[in-house]
């Protein structure tokens, strides 16, 4: 994944990346999980990081507008939170699976 943009403001880091094909793409655990592992080496003095990686499709959604899916991790305090920033579609079609992965990314960042 190439990083778009690194910054820091005071005590917290957001990192950029693009892009991952789909959820189903086989490799894209590992490769979030190492590219958090790599980032946390360069992490002095920061209380909380970010990281938002974009998926490479645009969508549609109900509106006809355009939506690119996001998954997003923070770490604060020890602790991962993961989200997955979705279209209405994914939503309707997609929620438990995205559910389960994002479930299984919070497990291997946890190791």
């Amino acid at each position: 994944m190439k990083q778009l943009f690194d910054e820091t403001y005071s005590e917290n880091r957001t990192l950029w990346y693009a892009y991952f094909k789909n959820l189903e793409q086989a490799d894209l655990l590992e490769t979030i999980t190492q590219v958090i592992q790599n980032d946390l080496k360069d992490a002095n003095d920061v209380l909380a990081t970010s990281w938002i990686f974009y998926r490479e499709e645009l969508q549609k959604d109900a509106l006809e507008e355009e939506v690119r899916s996001s998954i997003m991790v923070r770490l604060v305090d020890g602790q991962y939170h993961v989200q997955y920033n979705m279209s209405d579609f994914e939503f309707v079609t997609q929620r438990e699976a995205i559910a389960n992965w994002l479930q299984r990314l919070k497990e291997q960042l946890e190791q």
